[in-house]
């Protein structure tokens, strides 16, 4: 094909809607191989963990777990009553704190159970 025919055919693409040819980022495709494949989880959860024992301490963050953020609420199980209670009293201020160090998790709310039972 010389260099008119393929003036001629990529000129009956339409450019209106813009062409199914268009390149797409690498960082896009990147980005979203790394979701489909998890790895955005793992390295999620690291810096949940992270700015948990920052926020808290390391007396509350041994007596309790973070979880997951799902629908904007973040899970903590805490490993007894005690402690649960006073993550409570604590939810303002910990709901905060996320919101300043990781806005991207777009946390509104914090759900604390007690895990006395295991």
């Amino acid at each position: 094909m010389d260099a008119n025919e393929e003036a001629r055919y990529l000129s009956q693409i339409p450019q209106k809607h813009g062409s199914r040819y268009q390149a797409t980022k690498i960082s896009s495709v990147v980005r979203k191989v790394i979701q489909q494949k998890g790895y955005s989880s793992i390295q999620s959860s690291d810096s949940l963990r992270n700015a948990w024992r920052e926020i808290v301490g390391d007396h509350l963050a041994q007596h309790s777990m973070i979880g997951k953020v799902e629908k904007g609420q973040l899970t903590v199980v805490a490993s007894n009553k005690v402690v649960a209670t006073e993550l409570d009293y604590m939810k303002s201020q910990i709901l905060r704190a996320f919101q300043e160090k990781l806005p991207e998790f777009a946390i509104r709310s914090i759900r604390v159970r007690s895990d006395a039972n295991r």
